[in-house]
């Protein structure tokens, strides 16, 4: 399951460092306003959420058409942990050297939408994804408190919508070691969930959160160890969970994320592009399959 992780990661990251409300988001309206950093000269945008609040079902439908990338309504909203979902992977191509990175995810469920608010339905899916038998392809994850904050001069947010601070550390595809912290918020309507995270800049040589990335070397005999540890510095996501009119019960989960992509992980070649629409199907299917039973 470390290859899940790896993925579930980037979905998780969004989802779990919260505090529930229903008044603002300041992560969310960070991305959207300023996009993701990814180094000094660079930022992506994320796109707008592609089904917004207060759609009837007919403009509900035409927006999920729009990017169904060939696939028919019929198809998208197939009441099956198998039903088709949309992935894109995207970057500057008439850029090479540039670091950044856009993934963008739409797939229909069918569930509780309560289940989506509840913290620890979500923590569960992420544990359940680590590896934990083998500590250097494991997920760690920890909430950092008031006292892992104090050193930055931070506090955790007072009230409903202050965000919290999540460390995690993960092997991205049996090739690097990723830690960040991030720092997220969430906000609840009527109808949907919608929750942020970008990564924290205070943390960039912090002695126990640090952002960084060290390289999965081998040696001769198919050993691993970790290689030197760089700087990390681009990540930021939300995901967007909407309860459709129609049909009955299915929920449109949308995510859209921008992080960077330094040479070292893959020497510059296309492994993670070819790699992320294989595992996302796999966390798809995970997911589907958790939010059913619960229901």
């Amino acid at each position: 399951m470390g290859k899940l992780s790896a993925v579930f990661v980037l979905v998780a990251f969004a989802l779990l460092p919260s505090r529930w409300c229903r008044a603002e988001n300041p992560v969310y309206d960070e991305l959207m306003r300023r996009g993701v950093p990814i180094d000094m000269r660079e930022i992506v945008r994320l796109p707008a959420p592609t089904v917004a609040d207060g759609l009837t079902a007919a403009k509900q439908r035409q927006a999920i058409e729009a990017i169904a990338d060939g696939r028919s309504w019929e198809e998208l909203t197939r009441r099956s942990v198998n039903a088709p979902f949309v992935f894109k992977i995207s970057r500057d191509e008439n850029d090479p050297s540039r670091l950044g990175r856009r993934v963008d995810l739409w797939f229909v469920a069918y569930g509780n939408m309560a289940t989506l608010e509840n913290n620890e339905w979500l923590e569960k899916q992420f544990k359940a994804t680590g590896n934990e038998t083998d500590p250097e392809n494991g997920v760690v994850v920890k909430v950092l408190t008031d006292a892992d904050l104090a050193r930055h001069g931070l506090k955790l947010g007072q009230g409903a919508s202050g965000p919290q601070f999540v460390f995690a550390e993960l092997t991205l595809l049996d090739r690097v070691r990723l830690a960040v912290t991030t720092r997220g918020s969430v906000h609840l309507t009527p109808e949907s969930v919608i929750s942020a995270s970008m990564i924290d800049p205070h943390f960039a040589t912090d002695p126990q959160y640090a952002n960084r990335w060290k390289p999965v070397l081998r040696d001769d005999n198919n050993r691993r160890s970790l290689g030197k540890a760089q700087p990390y510095f681009g990540y930021g996501s939300y995901a967007k969970a909407t309860r459709l009119q129609d049909p009955s019960g299915a929920i449109l989960i949308e995510y859209h994320a921008a992080f960077a992509e330094p040479e070292g992980w893959f020497n510059g070649n296309n492994y993670l592009c070819s790699k992320l629409p294989i595992l996302a199907q796999m966390i798809v299917r995970h997911l589907r399959r958790e939010l059913a039973k619960s229901h």
